[in-house]
């Protein structure tokens, strides 16, 4: 099973460097994945404890106050700019993290590579929303 993360509408939890790791903590993170018993082919919700862990730095200072729901997101890569990335997945070649928040919080970040990590019994709760 794929599963497909969409940086928008999902819910930081926190950001929290560590030397040349960046993390993106989540609270809930907007995910789709296949579903054969559906018409449309997906179903679409939540998934809790997904992080998005980056490398490179230095990472700028202000990170305390980075969480709640986010306006749009994207990795870029060469050229690409994505925002949707597989869960789990991998970019080893990504060059820039950058993150709009709702409430009008931006963070933008140089990257080397990215990874997105679910926990392995993590469940979609589905989202009925129109």
């Amino acid at each position: 099973m794929t599963r497909r993360f969409s940086f928008a509408d999902s819910e930081v939890a926190a950001v929290v460097a560590e030397g040349d790791v960046l993390r993106v903590r989540f609270a809930a993170a907007n995910v789709s994945e296949p579903d054969a018993t559906a018409f449309s082919g997906e179903r679409q919700g939540f998934v809790a404890g997904v992080e998005l862990v980056c490398r490179g730095g230095p990472w700028p200072g202000g990170l305390d106050g980075l969480a709640g729901r986010l306006a749009e997101g994207r990795v870029r890569v060469p050229g690409a700019s994505l925002a949707q990335l597989p869960l789990p997945g991998e970019l080893g070649e990504a060059s820039r993290l950058e993150l709009r928040f709702a409430q009008r919080g931006e963070f933008a970040a140089a990257v080397t590579s990215v990874s997105l990590i679910s926990p392995h019994d993590a469940a979609l709760a589905e989202s009925f929303a129109c």
